[in-house]
């Protein structure tokens, strides 16, 4: 971590990064074998672990009588969003990585899955702005439940 910050480090840093190349963007391919479930599933669940706690704090202040609850309940839903992570997408990315190591999969088609699922990352936090607040409301709501 030290290094990272060091004069050397800083110059390796430098010297390292590497605008990427513009064939990466053009050469992505939306129809032919696309993961749309993983695609979808990795933009759910980013968008949840994106805006859970802070949307637990903001349904705290839209229901003040009920801010503990709603605070305690951000870490249901990202936990949820851990589980969803963790069950589906993480497996999905580890039999690719396997399948490379293997010779089964081309690098350039993981490469290309790896870019999908940044994208997916990007979609999910976009998508996590226009939910901030119904997903306060609801839950305030669900905290006014309980």
């Amino acid at each position: 971590m030290l290094h990272g910050f060091s004069k050397g480090g800083i110059a390796y840093l430098k010297d390292s990064f590497v605008v990427p190349d513009k064939r990466n963007i053009t050469q992505l391919d939306f129809k032919a074998d696309f993961p749309w479930k993983v695609f979808l599933m990795n933009v759910v669940a980013v968008a949840i672990l994106t805006v859970g706690v802070i949307s637990a704090l903001y349904a705290g202040y839209l229901n003040p009588d009920l801010r503990t609850t709603s605070s305690t309940l951000s870490s249901v839903i990202n936990g949820f969003a851990t589980i969803l992570m963790f069950v589906f997408i993480d497996p999905y990315l580890s039999v690719m990585t396997d399948e490379v190591v293997l010779g089964r999969c081309k690098e350039s088609v993981f490469r290309r899955y790896i870019v999908y699922m940044v994208l997916a990352r990007i979609v999910g936090t976009l998508l996590a702005q226009l939910i901030f607040v119904p997903s306060a409301r609801l839950i305030a709501l669900f905290s006014g439940i309980l």
